[in-house]
Parts: C-alpha cells; sequence; structure tokens
C-alpha cells in the first residue's frame, strides 16, 4: 500500500493516514472495476489507478478533499465534470479542424487525426490521467507538464486555435514562403507553422510597415537592428510589447489571440537579444 498510495506532506499526520486509507479505499473498488476476477493487480497498474482517483477527486491539488465525507459521491461529481471535459474536447477538435492553415503539415495533420480519437478512447472511468493518442506537433507555447489527461488535451487544442487564428489573418502563399525559409522541408519535420509568420509580422510592426506583407528583406532588417541593438533589455522588451500591441490592432484580433501573440513577443527576448550579440538578426527576421 505504502509503494501505491503517496504520502500528503500537507497533511498532519494523523490526517496523512485517514487519507491514505480513503484513498486506497477507492482504488480497491476502481481495482475491482478493471479486473473483477483478478485479486491482484502489477503495481504499475495500481498506481495509475490511485493517479486517476485523485484527479477525478481533485486530491492532486488538495488532499484534503479525501478527508470530508461523502467520497464515493464526489468521486461520480468528478467523473461528470470530466464527461463535461470531453465534450470540450470534440467542440476544440471540430474547431482546430474547422481553421487548419492552408499550409503543409505531416506533424499537424497527423496529430488531428489522433486527436479525433481521443473523446471515444478516453477512459475518464480509470485512467482519467491518460491521453489515449498521440500529440507530434510542436506547438509555439508548449502546455505544462503539469496538465494530464483531458486537460493536456483541451489547452493544447485551444492554443493550437489561437496559433491558427492568427494564421488565417495572412494570405497562406506568403506565410508558406516565410515558413520555408526558415526550413525548407518543413512539410515533413516538426515545425511549428506559426511562429516565423508571427516573429516576422512582429518585426513590421515594429517598424510601422505593414505587417501582412510578412517579408523582412536585409534592409528592414537592418532597420531593425538599428533600433534594437542600442535599447536596454527592459527597454527592448517594452518595445517587443508596443510591436504586439500595434500588431495586434492591425490584425484585429480578439482578446484571447491578442494575449497569445504579445506571450510570443515576450518569449521572443531571449532570441533576439542572443542574435543582436551575434551581430545580425538574418535568423529571426526572415526574407523570403
Amino acid at each position: 500500500m505504502t509503494e501505491l498510495i503517496p504520502q500528503f506532506p500537507a497533511l498532519s499526520p494523523e490526517e496523512d493516514l485517514l487519507a491514505q486509507e480513503a484513498l486506497w479505499e477507492l482504488v480497491r473498488r476502481q481495482a475491482r472495476l478493471f479486473a473483477p476476477e483478478s485479486a491482484s493487480l502489477p503495481a504499475e497498474t495500481a498506481a495509475a489507478l490511485s493517479e486517476s482517483v485523485r484527479l477525478t477527486l481533485g486530491a492532486d491539488r488538495d488532499p484534503s478533499v479525501l478527508l470530508r465525507s461523502g467520497l464515493e459521491e464526489r468521486f461520480r461529481q468528478g467523473q461528470r465534470r470530466l464527461a463535461q471535459k470531453v465534450e470540450m474536447s470534440r467542440q476544440l477538435w471540430r474547431a482546430a479542424w474547422a481553421t487548419r492553415p492552408e499550409i503543409e503539415s505531416r506533424s499537424l495533420q497527423d496529430t488531428l487525426d489522433s486527436l479525433s480519437g481521443f473523446a471515444r478512447c478516453y477512459d475518464l472511468r480509470l485512467f482519467a490521467q491518460e491521453i489515449p493518442c498521440d500529440i507530434d506537433y510542436q506547438l509555439s507555447q508548449p502546455v505544462p507538464e503539469t496538465l494530464v489527461g483531458a486537460d493536456y488535451v483541451n489547452e493544447w487544442l485551444r492554443r493550437l486555435c489561437l496559433e491558427q487564428d492568427i494564421l488565417r489573418r495572412f494570405e497562406p502563399g506568403l506565410a508558406r514562403a516565410v515558413i520555408a525559409a526558415g526550413c525548407p522541408d518543413y512539410r515533413r519535420l516538426l515545425v511549428n507553422l506559426y511562429e516565423p509568420v508571427a516573429v516576422n509580422a512582429l518585426g513590421l510592426a515594429l517598424l510601422g510597415e505593414e505587417p501582412r506583407w510578412l517579408d523582412v528583406p536585409p534592409p528592414l532588417r537592418r532597420r531593425l537592428e538599428a533600433r534594437l541593438s542600442p535599447l536596454r533589455e527592459e527597454d527592448r522588451a517594452a518595445a517587443l510589447d508596443a510591436g504586439a500591441l500595434a500588431l495586434c490592432q492591425a490584425l484585429e484580433l480578439r482578446a484571447q489571440s491578442a494575449q497569445y501573440l504579445r506571450r510570443t513577443a515576450a518569449d521572443l527576448r531571449p532570441r533576439l537579444s542572443a542574435a543582436l550579440g551575434a551581430g545580425t538578426l538574418e535568423h529571426v527576421f526572415l526574407s523570403v
């Protein structure tokens, strides 16, 4: 039991023991559902069942839940919440599929194909923390690994929808040209489609140019270097955010998409500083 049921340092020793006992009772019930004719389970399976119970109850965040009365009803309520999250995953997947860019990407296509079966394959009864599909496409802003199961999938799809909402503001041929300038074999590789387009558009917005042009030829790149090189780090961060705000306005972005784009600009700062230190922004803002 001690190998499969975690300790809860946030609780007192007496509460910890009571919480472990309550959790163990639920795990034993889940084990009977999983293998009704077996008297024992592999340790890995029992540990997975325990993790699923904690996630369903919310005890992964607040172990004191395990000290409250009516745990079985709370568990059923948790499963109903999970079912609602699965329904949300269906809606998010449909939105992601409907807004996928006119830019070929094998990893994006394969990931969306795999995620189309998530709601059907997800086992919220026994293994709520698992993701029974393959997610290979790389987001510009990865989902935190602290999220699992339906929470991870929903956040991943939400972020993909935001990236695609921004991408669709640009002419697909120009977007393809920018992506290819950074990675000619982007169609077959694990390459994010949104980031190089957003970064080039940001560079143009910083200069007061039309961001939908996307191309940043050498003369404009030198102007960016001249503008950004003398700035201190905090001033450079402010300039990037101002450019992102101008870009959001030019693209008429909704609030969530605008927030995502501003985060992209903030995340660009270390890469931008390294490139300026090397004396060129050639690999940051791309010419097509």
